[in-house]
């Protein structure tokens, strides 16, 4: 379930809340509010989305802050109607953002506003009646809830203090995504108190709302991994499921997990994997003839899902998930503990306009790639519009161990490095020794060993074997 605190300004504040397991945080732009933000605050969030909140502003001061702000989202709280959010979608171009539109609610006939809406925004949130804008302190009758039947998610907002733990643990319903906190947790307007915060977050613990994220303590495994983890280089590994047997695709990641590994990479076999070299291309073919498949894959994960702490990314092309759908392989990525998808195929545009603003609904991490011949603009365009990290791929060639990086791959490194991206980087392909290894960690915030592994746990078929001969040859 995803966590909104709105009405954020003191740059201090934004940093403090930062370090809380939190996923969006909104900025109030409409004058008549206790919270307006009227000067651009020293220092904005790098780990959580952005929201602006406008009220009947006019589209171009809404396009200026999407820009002057790096917004991830729109919260419309006004008589916005549909052909202004069609118009306002088009005047932001290339920036696809995600639309919020909040409707005042009392009583079950109120939610008759959100029918022209359908289809056309990504989220509702339900706020209470009032004649202000955010942060009123009071709450509507949730009850009047179990009318709504759309599959549009939304936010449940209106008075949600540090008393209400329990009654939002109570509080269930099919298309709630998350809750949105304000008034009742601060210290003066636009002053959150993190102390009252974080004891409410853990209060909370966890939610099992039908087709939600299932935790609500915690943010994105992706997210808190590298939150966590600033100072320390983390290690990720690729294994392909289905691959060396069928059935044992759960034991290799629990494995991994149990010897330390970070973050797991779970390989979804394809018959064509365009960017694979012969190493993973084999180990493809081999899943796939042992009868692997992303139903059979998203079985077995749920079935560890409460057993495995550590992120697990699918890497795979767009085919197979096109033909799956990407709403139900959202979904069953969520039901089965997955924070995040690598593909490698995937055109930007379609990542923009079809994939994101899905995965997005349901916290799911779509991680990006870059190569040494990715221009700099686009890099930044992918830092600004993805979360969790950027792979670097060490190489434009495809898969494959090699002994070292040239001076060019070291250069490239360097040269990203200078960037001061956002999200943290991965750099994967090709690290198999000591050499590569340190020269990865010593450039980003981690590796990620994929055909050294694979090769190792074909040749073994036992992870702790496997895990054992990698770790030998990372120290030559």
């Amino acid at each position: 379930m995803l966590i909104k605190v709105c009405g954020m300004r003191d740059p201090e504040n934004i940093r403090a809340i930062e370090g809380l397991n939190i996923n969006w945080l909104g900025f109030i732009f409409s004058p008549q509010s206790s919270r307006y933000v009227s000067k651009k605050p020293s220092y904005l969030p790098t780990r959580q989305k952005r929201v602006g909140v406008f009220v009947d502003a006019d589209i171009e001061e809404v396009r200026e802050k999407v820009e002057e702000y790096g917004l991830d989202i729109i919260q419309l709280h006004g008589k916005e109607c549909p052909s202004y959010i069609h118009t306002l979608r088009s005047q932001c171009g290339n920036q696809v953002i995600t639309i919020i539109k909040a409707l005042n609610i009392a009583t079950a006939t109120d939610l008759e506003q959100t029918r022209p809406y359908e289809g056309i925004v990504d989220y509702f949130l339900f706020d209470t009646k009032a004649k202000m804008v955010g942060g009123n302190g009071t709450q509507f009758d949730w009850s009047v809830l179990t009318a709504y039947k759309s599959s549009t998610p939304f936010l449940l907002s209106g008075g949600i203090g540090p008393d209400d733990a329990e009654k939002v643990k109570a509080f269930r319903h099919p298309s709630c995504m998350g809750i949105d906190l304000n008034s009742c947790f601060e210290k003066k307007p636009a002053l959150k108190d993190i102390t009252l915060l974080k004891q409410f977050i853990d209060t909370i613990g966890t939610i099992d709302t039908i087709g939600t994220i299932k935790n609500i303590k915690t943010m994105n495994k992706i997210n808190k991994l590298f939150s966590e983890n600033k100072d320390k280089k983390l290690l990720s590994l690729y294994f392909c499921a289905g691959c060396p047997t069928l059935e044992g695709t759960a034991d290799v990641i629990k494995t991994m997990e149990r010897r330390g590994i970070a973050m797991v990479e779970v390989g979804i076999p394809f018959s064509d994997p365009m960017a694979d070299g012969p190493v993973i291309q084999d180990a493809a073919t081999n899943a796939l003839k042992n009868g692997m498949s992303l139903h059979k894959l998203f079985t077995q994960l749920e079935t560890i899902k409460n057993e495995v702490s550590i992120p697990l990314v699918l890497m795979g092309y767009l085919n197979p998930i096109m033909q799956y759908g990407i709403e139900a392989f959202c979904k069953s990525c969520v039901e089965s503990g997955v924070s995040g998808v690598i593909i490698p195929d995937l055109p930007f545009k379609d990542y923009q306009e079809v994939v994101k603003p899905i995965a997005d609904r349901y916290d799911i991490r779509i991680i990006m790639l870059i190569t040494p011949e990715t221009s700099e603009e686009r890099i930044r365009f992918i830092d600004e519009h993805t979360d969790g990290f950027i792979y670097m791929v060490s190489s434009a060639a495809i898969t494959g161990a090699q002994k070292s990086f040239d001076e060019a791959k070291q250069e490239y490194f360097r040269r990203i490095n200078a960037m001061n991206l956002r999200n943290p980087r991965m750099i994967g392909f090709g690290i198999s020794n000591k050499q590569t290894l340190e020269a990865a960690q010593q450039n980003a915030a981690g590796a990620i060993i994929g055909s050294k592994f694979v090769t190792l746990l074909s040749e073994s078929k036992d992870a702790d074997e496997a895990l054992d001969k990698l770790f030998q040859a990372l120290e030559q």
